[in-house]
C-alpha cells in the first residue's frame, strides 16, 4: 500500500468516467476577480455611496456657516544679558522649549478666562446654551424635585449654586478653547491665532483681544516674577549678611587665639628659619664627622698621618733636629761607648727633643679632641633647634588649614553677598521696565466669506469615502459569503464533480404554475422543453449519463444536504429528461418522512405505495404507476410509516431494486436530506451513485463538505453536484447568463424568459 506523504494532499477516488481537476494549493487572484466582486455587490456600493453623499450634502447645506478670524503675533526670545559658555551650545533646544511653552500659554485656560471676562462672552448669543433636549427637560422637571427632597439645607443649596456656576464657567472655557487654534509658522517667530465663530465680528474681535491680553499677561507675569525675585533676594541677602558677619568673627577669633596677623608672612618666616637650621645642621654634621675621623686617628696614635701634625712647623723642626742628633749619636756610637760624655750629651739632647715633640703632639691631639667635642655639642644643639622649628612648622600647617577654611568661607560669603546685591539692583531696574518681547504683526479683520463648510471639498470627500466604504463593505460581505455559487467552487474547494446549474424561478411564476394555470414547475421539462430550465436539466442528464465510462448508471439516488433545496424538482425533471431519450425511467419516492411526488403526478393521492410494499401489504406491480410523461413511471411513498429507516434497509427493498433494475433503464430515488437522517446513507448502498443538490448562493460550503464526508464514510459513490436555484443575473454567473440568452433569445439578442422577468427572486 502506497504511503501518502504529509505534504501531498489526499484526494478521494473519482467516480468512473470522471477525472478531478489538478490540485491547486492556492487560487491565483486576478484583477477581474475583484471586478466580479464589485459588479456582484454593485448595489451595496451604490447604496452606501449615495447614503454617505446624501448625508454629507444634507449636513453641509444645512450647516450654519462658520467664520474664522486670524491674528499674527511675533514672539521674540528673551535672551539673558550674561550667557555661560555651555549655554551657547544648548540655545537651540532652549528656543524650542521656549516657543512650545508660549504656544501652550496662548491656549491656557487662564488666558481664555481673561478674554471671556474682557469681552463678556458669557452674554454673547454664540456662547449661549442651545434649547434643552427632551432628556434635559425630563431631568429638570422630574429628577430635580426628587433630589431637592434630600438636599434641603441652605449650605447644600449654596454649594450646588457654586458648583453650578463653576460648571458653567468650565463649559464656557471649553467652548472657547474648542474654537481657538494656534498655528506656528515654521522657520519663523510668527504665530497665527485663529478663532471660529458663527458671527464675523466676534471671530475678528476675539483673536485681537487674545493677543492684547497675552501681551499684558506676559508683562504682568514678568513684573510679578521680578517682585518675587526681589523678595527672595532680600531674604537671601539678610541670611547671607549674617553668615558673612559670623564668618568674619570666627576668622578674627581664630587669628587672635593663635597670634596670626598675616598667615602668609608668618608661614614665610617660620619656613625660612627651618631652612636655615636645616642648612646649619647639615654643615655641623659634616664638620663633626670630619673631626670625628681625626679624633679616631689620633686615638689610634697614628700621629704621623695627622694633617695638623704634618703641617706643624715646630714639630717638623724638632723632628729634623732629632734626626740630626740621632745621626751623630749613631756615628759616634761606632767609636765611643754610651757613657762617653759626648754620647751622653747627645743622648740627653735627643731625649729633650723627644719630650718636646711628645708635648707638642699631645697638645695638638688635645686640640683635636676638644674640636670634636665642640662640634658634637654644636650638632646636638642645632638638631634640637631644628626639631623644635619643625614642630612649629607642623603646628603652623594645622593652624593654616583651619584658618584657610574660615577665610575661604568668609570670602565666599562676601562674594555671594556681592552677587546677590548686584542681582537685587538688576531686579529693581527690570521691575521698572514695561517693554514686551511680543508684538502684534497683523490684526484680525472681519471675514467676508465663511471658513466652513467647504461645499465642494465636503462633497468630494464624501464621494471618495462613500465609494471606498461601499467597496470595502462589498468585499467584506464577499469574505463572509461561504456558500456554493459556481461549478468552480464545487470542483476546486469541495473536490466533487459538477453536473451543472439550474436557473432560479420566481415565486410569482411558481405560484401560477402550482395553481393550475398551466402546469407544476416540476414538469417544466415536459411542458416547456425549450426553456433554459429544461436545458439545464438536460445538461444534468448528459453529465449523469457520462459519469461512468463503460455504461451509464441505472440506480441513482438524488438527495441534498439540507431540506428544501430542490431535490424533488431535480429528481422529476432529470427523470423526464432521461425518459425523453426513449429510456424507461421510474422515480421512487423514498422520502417517507415528507413525500411530495404523489402531489405532482397524482394530485395528492398517496394511497398505496412503497411503505405498503415494504411492509408486505402490496405487491410491486400494484405500486408502479404510469405518468403523463411517456416512458416515465413513479412509485409513491405510501402512508408514512413509523420506522422508514428499517424498511429502507430491509432485504425486501433490495429485492425491489433488483426487480426495478431489470425492468427499467434508470431507477431514480428521491431520498431525504443527508444531514440529520440515516435514510440516504442506507439507500446509498443500494444504488450505483448519489447526486447531491445544493442551492446556489445559499448552501454553505461547510455543509456540502460535511455531506460529502458522511457519504464517503459509508463508501457511497458521489456522482456529482447540481447547483439549484441559481440567479443568473448575479455577478458570479455572468458568463452563464449570457450563454443561455444567446441560445434562447431571438436573433441572437437577449430575451426575457417566459417565467423569469422581474419576478426572478425566489427559489424552487
Amino acid at each position: 500500500m502506497r504511503q501518502i506523504p504529509f505534504d501531498e494532499p489526499y484526494q478521494l477516488p473519482a467516480p468512473p468516467g470522471y477525472t478531478y481537476a489538478p490540485y491547486q494549493e492556492e487560487k491565483e487572484v486576478h484583477l477581474r476577480d475583484y471586478w466580479k466582486v464589485i459588479v456582484k455587490r454593485r448595489w451595496i456600493i451604490v447604496a452606501l455611496f449615495l447614503i454617505v453623499l446624501v448625508a454629507t450634502a444634507v449636513g453641509t447645506f444645512t450647516m450654519k456657516p462658520i467664520y474664522r478670524g486670524t491674528t499674527s503675533v511675533q514672539i521674540n526670545k528673551e535672551s539673558p544679558q550674561v550667557m555661560d559658555f555651555k549655554d551657547m551650545f544648548s540655545v537651540n533646544m532652549w528656543d524650542q522649549d521656549y516657543y512650545q511653552t508660549q504656544y501652550k500659554l496662548l491656549e491656557s485656560r487662564s488666558l481664555a478666562k481673561r478674554v471671556i471676562q474682557t469681552l463678556k462672552l458669557s452674554e454673547h448669543p454664540d456662547f449661549q446654551p442651545g434649547p434643552e433636549t427632551p432628556f434635559q427637560k425630563w431631568k429638570s422637571n422630574i429628577l430635580r424635585p426628587i433630589l431637592g427632597l434630600f438636599t434641603f439645607s441652605k449650605k447644600k443649596l449654596a454649594s450646588e449654586k457654586d458648583s453650578s456656576e463653576s460648571k458653567k464657567e468650565t463649559v464656557l472655557i471649553n467652548q472657547f478653547l474648542g474654537r481657538l487654534k494656534i498655528e506656528p509658522i515654521r522657520n519663523s517667530r510668527l504665530v497665527k491665532v485663529h478663532f471660529d465663530s458663527n458671527y464675523p465680528e466676534l471671530c475678528a474681535q476675539v483673536p485681537n483681544t487674545l493677543a492684547t491680553s497675552y501681551i499684558q499677561q506676559s508683562v504682568e507675569n514678568r513684573f510679578i516674577a521680578t517682585e518675587q525675585v526681589k523678595e527672595w533676594l532680600s531674604k537671601q541677602l539678610e541670611d547671607l549678611k549674617a553668615k558673612v558677619e559670623r564668618a568674619d568673627e570666627a576668622l578674627q577669633a581664630f587669628g587672635s587665639k593663635h597670634d596670626i596677623i598675616s598667615l602668609e608672612d608668618k608661614e614665610n618666616v617660620t619656613l625660612q628659619r627651618l631652612n636655615e637650621l636645616n642648612e646649619s645642621l647639615t654643615k655641623a654634621e659634616a664638620d663633626r664627622m670630619a673631626k670625628e675621623a681625626l679624633y679616631k686617628q689620633a686615638k689610634d696614635k697614628n700621629f704621623d698621618m695627622l694633617p695638623s701634625i704634618l703641617e706643624n712647623k715646630l714639630i717638623m723642626d724638632l723632628k729634623q733636629s732629632y734626626i740630626q742628633l740621632e745621626a751623630q749619636y749613631m756615628k759616634l756610637s761606632g767609636t765611643f761607648k754610651p757613657d762617653y760624655p759626648e754620647m751622653v750629651r747627645l743622648k740627653n739632647q735627643m731625649e729633650a727633643l723627644q719630650k718636646r715633640m711628645d708635648f707638642e703632639i699631645g697638645r695638638i691631639v688635645g686640640g683635636i679632641r676638644n674640636d670634636y667635642d665642640l662640634s658634637l655639642r654644636r650638632e646636638t644643639l642645632l638638631r634640637h633647634a631644628f626639631e623644635q622649628q619643625k614642630a612649629k612648622v607642623m603646628e603652623m600647617k594645622d593652624q593654616s588649614i583651619q584658618y584657610n577654611i574660615l577665610k575661604r568661607e568668609a570670602d565666599t560669603n562676601k562674594e555671594l553677598y556681592k552677587g546677590l546685591l548686584q542681582r537685587m539692583k538688576e531686579a529693581g531696574v527690570s521691575a521698572g521696565l514695561t517693554v514686551s518681547n511680543i508684538q502684534v504683526v497683523d490684526q484680525a479683520e472681519i471675514p467676508t466669506r465663511p471658513y466652513k463648510p467647504n461645499n465642494r471639498l465636503n462633497l468630494l470627500l464624501a464621494a471618495v469615502v462613500g465609494l471606498f466604504l461601499g467597496v470595502g463593505l462589498a468585499f467584506f460581505f464577499e469574505y463572509l459569503d461561504n456558500t456554493v455559487k459556481t461549478p468552480e467552487d464545487v470542483e476546486q474547494m469541495i473536490r466533487l464533480p459538477s453536473f451543472g446549474m439550474v436557473p432560479e424561478i420566481s415565486n410569482g411564476r411558481r405560484n401560477r404554475l402550482e395553481k393550475g394555470a398551466s402546469y407544476p414547475v416540476e414538469l417544466i421539462t415536459h411542458r416547456h422543453p425549450k426553456s433554459i430550465l429544461s436545458e439545464a436539466y438536460r445538461n444534468v442528464r448528459t453529465s449523469l449519463l457520462l459519469s461512468f465510462s463503460e455504461k451509464p448508471p441505472k440506480k441513482i439516488a438524488i438527495t441534498s444536504p439540507n431540506p428544501v433545496e430542490g431535490k424533488t424538482t431535480t429528481v422529476i425533471n432529470t427523470a423526464i429528461a432521461l425518459s425523453q431519450t426513449g429510456a424507461q425511467v421510474v422515480v421512487v419516492d423514498t422520502d417517507m418522512r415528507k413525500p411530495r411526488i404523489h402531489h405532482i403526478f397524482n394530485g395528492g393521492d398517496n394511497g398505496t405505495g412503497l411503505s405498503n410494499f415494504l411492509s408486505g401489504n402490496a405487491d410491486l406491480a400494484s405500486i408502479v404507476k404510469k405518468t403523463e410523461v411517456p416512458n416515465l413511471y413513479y412509485i409513491p411513498s405510501g402512508p408514512i410509516p413509523p420506522n422508514p429507516s428499517e424498511l429502507l434497509g430491509s432485504n425486501r427493498f433490495k429485492n425491489m431494486m433488483g426487480a426495478l433494475e431489470k425492468k427499467f433503464d434508470h431507477v431514480l430515488l428521491d431520498t431525504p436530506p443527508v444531514l440529520g437522517f440515516a435514510d440516504s446513507l442506507i439507500l446509498s448502498s443500494s444504488v450505483d451513485g448519489v447526486v447531491l443538490v445544493v442551492v446556489g448562493g445559499k448552501t454553505p460550503r461547510e455543509t456540502l463538505q460535511r455531506a460529502k464526508e458522511v457519504l464517503h464514510q459509508v463508501n457511497a459513490k458521489i456522482l456529482g453536484v447540481v447547483i439549484n436555484r441559481v440567479d443568473m443575473r448575479r455577478g458570479d454567473y455572468g458568463y452563464y447568463y449570457y450563454r443561455y440568452h444567446y441560445y434562447y433569445g431571438e436573433n441572437g439578442k437577449k430575451k426575457q424568459l417566459p417565467y423569469s422577468s422581474e419576478e426572478d427572486s425566489a427559489s424552487t
